[in-house]
């Protein structure tokens, strides 16, 4: 009976010794990650390149009003350039000047100081228009991929033990490697291709 008590005990023992073993050990605490937005556009399967996409959808259909407005502010510096160039004393009159007794300024062209007013209200019409454009075409085209991205980049966050999930550009890279961040991007990238949003 001794015996028995004995191997039973050994047995029991050797159990718990063998449930031990196989608990899972204690969660790491939860750190901060990080996703490379630059490595993210990257078309697949580097990256998603839903964002890239949408990026570059955005910047074809604004290109004609950001042309415009490169013409514009070109056309003006062309007039001041010229009205500058015409301000200037010429030779005979800047051997006449004896420090304060100057000659009467040049005649000013009105005419191209009214074209450029002119063109500068036009300018800031069409700046204006591409601010109001770019804010309601980005929360058309650019928004919802980013809120998708967003959406699954939390899920991946919470099964992957990040207390934090932060969308790093790259000027953030440094601080975020130096604070002991994780860089998730390939891993979330991967994951976010095979299992996409439904």
């Amino acid at each position: 009976m001794r015996t028995t008590l004995l191997v039973a005990g050994a047995t029991l023992a050797m159990l718990s010794a063998t449930t031990s073993a196989q608990a899972p050990a204690p969660a790491a605490p939860p750190v901060t990650c990080y996703i490379e937005v630059k490595r993210l556009m990257a078309d697949a399967p580097q990256g998603i390149g839903d964002l890239g996409a949408a990026i570059r959808e955005l910047d074809q259909q604004l290109r004609p009003q950001v042309e415009a407005i490169k013409v514009l502010k070109a056309q003006i510096a062309r007039l001041e350039r010229q009205a500058e160039s015409a301000a200037r004393p010429g030779i005979e009159q800047a051997s006449l000047d004896f420090g304060d007794t100057a000659l009467a300024p040049p005649v000013r062209d009105d005419a191209a100081a009214e074209e450029v007013m002119r063109l500068q209200m036009e300018l800031d019409g069409k700046q204006d228009a591409l601010k109001r454009d770019y804010a309601d075409r980005q929360q058309a085209l650019v928004g919802p991929v980013q809120a998708r991205i967003s959406q699954r980049a939390h899920v991946f966050a919470t099964n992957n033990g990040c207390a934090d999930m932060k969308m790093a550009r790259t000027a953030d890279l440094e601080t975020l490697a130096g604070s002991g961040a994780r860089d998730m991007t390939d891993a979330f990238v991967a994951w976010y291709l095979a299992n996409p949003p439904a």
